[in-house]
């Protein structure tokens, strides 16, 4: 493919989400990357996965995605108590399933990205591809990931946990946790995605729910 290094970054760059940091963030959630509703919305974990999430730490009656509410933490401040604890973060800033961008006319070239991020999205564990393209998407994705997350790891200085959130977001966080301020956080390992109710049936939860607990999270005392 043409210009595939440039016509990556510009694909990341149009259709990007961005993360949701705040000053008080200890707690970083690392997530996989934007769907549907989260290029309707404009924030991370917009939809079933961030009401999942909300559900987890504060009350299983809640009808908010998490996104949501820690994106907009002035407005839902009286109803959760801490959001400003919490930053949240994609690996690929833009989506990486084609069924993400429904609502927006690709180019060809774009198209062409999409499906390479679909790939590499289902073969997260492969280390080195057979087709050179992926290897180029992969590495630019990466490597935007990897800037992105030192520099919140920087501004942000308050974060002691990072909490990668399903096997995809694992594996590339340990591809680039040799860096030094990455590997002087604690890294929350084995929690998937809350994604299809995940987050209620896996025994490691109890791991995020102790950190929870020890930083006085309503709904976890």
């Amino acid at each position: 493919m043409e210009d595939i290094i440039e016509i990556t970054k510009d694909y990341l760059k149009k259709y990007h989400i961005e993360d949701v940091l705040h000053e008080e963030s200890v707690i970083l959630f690392i997530l996989e990357s934007p769907h549907t509703q989260e290029m309707k919305y404009g924030y991370p974990v917009a939809g079933s996965s961030g009401l999942d999430m909300t559900r987890f730490i504060y009350d299983k009656g809640s009808n908010d995605a998490f996104g949501k509410i820690v994106s907009q933490s002035g407005k839902y401040e009286t109803e959760y108590d801490d959001l400003r604890k919490f930053g949240i973060l994609n690996v690929s800033p833009a989506p990486m399933q084609v069924g993400g961008l429904k609502a927006y006319d690709l180019t060809s070239s774009e198209q062409d990205i999409v499906e390479i991020l679909e790939k590499l999205r289902v073969n997260y564990k492969t280390k080195k591809h057979n087709k050179q393209d992926w290897n180029q998407v992969k590495k630019i994705v990466l490597n935007d990931f990897k800037e992105r997350l030192v520099s919140t790891l920087k501004e942000y200085p308050r974060i002691k946990y990072i909490v990668p959130c399903g096997k995809l977001a694992e594996t590339y966080l340990n591809l680039i946790s040799d860096e030094e301020i990455i590997a002087g956080k604690r890294i929350i390992s084995s929690i998937p995605h809350p994604s299809f109710n995940q987050w209620s049936r896996y025994d490691t939860m109890d791991k995020l729910r102790e950190i929870l607990v020890e930083l006085g999270i309503s709904g976890q005392e």
